[in-house]
């Protein structure tokens, strides 16, 4: 977006999932072999914990490449994801800079949202 734009502001928001909302083909969601599972097995939680520490170490990653390439991010943790949401910077410019540190489009959620200016034609 324009940075001179005088008729709306941009918002972005990340959301990162601490489980991703939607598996490719061959991967395996780490839950599927704990939730409402009878007779759950040790290699299934070990599985898990693998997991989370792997997506949890990519989620901070992602983090800090957002806060290094812009410092004006509220960021909010909630009980499934975090948040990090700003008003101040475009967002291809942010998807090019994970994309550039090796991080793919399903590894985050992106939502743009762009709300009119009053007052102006």
């Amino acid at each position: 977006m324009n940075p001179n734009n005088e008729t709306c502001v941009q918002r972005v928001l990340f959301l990162f999932y601490f489980e991703k909302k939607v598996w490719l083909p061959g991967e395996k969601p780490p839950l599927r072999d704990i939730i409402k599972v009878k007779n759950v097995q040790p290699e299934a939680v070990r599985y898990f914990a693998k997991f989370m520490h792997t997506r949890l170490n990519r989620i901070s990653e992602m983090m800090d490449i957002l806060l290094k390439v812009h410092d004006n991010w509220a960021v909010t943790g909630w009980k499934d994801h975090i948040l990090m949401e700003t008003e101040s910077f475009d967002f291809n410019d942010a998807v090019n800079a994970l994309a550039n540190q090796g991080f793919h489009e399903d590894e985050f959620v992106l939502k743009v949202e762009y709300t009119r200016k009053w007052g102006v034609l």
